[in-house]
């Protein structure tokens, strides 16, 4: 039961940070508003595909997702691609995280292999 609780704060505590509306979450994750606020208050099991859609959204893992708390996680700084209010591409931003984090990544072995 404490998983799921940490998930569903995460969750909150993660798209408040990042300025998102719970509609845009749900919007990507291709579910109803009423659904998405089922996995924000722990009513719900948040699927494997959209835990792994909301962790690279957010740019942290699944595992950080339900276990760590949010405060612990060094969530990197969002990347706001926002014109004026404009619509938010939240797949966009997904997409640009995944090639941010695979960069860091790479870039994290390349220097354990040199040093």
């Amino acid at each position: 039961m404490a998983e799921k609780n940490c998930l569903s704060e995460n969750l909150r505590l993660l798209r408040m940070r990042m300025k998102y509306t719970q509609q845009q979450v749900a919007d990507f994750l291709k579910i109803s508003q009423p659904a998405y606020v089922k996995y924000e208050n722990g009513a719900t099991d948040v699927s494997m595909e959209n835990l792994e859609r909301l962790a690279g959204l957010y740019g942290v893992s699944e595992y950080d997702l339900l276990e760590n708390s949010v405060e612990q996680m060094q969530v990197q700084a969002a990347f706001a691609f926002r014109k004026n209010g404009e619509n938010v591409n939240l797949e966009q931003i997904a997409q640009f995280r995944k090639i941010v984090n695979n960069y860091l990544e790479m870039t994290n072995e390349l220097e354990k292999y040199y040093h």
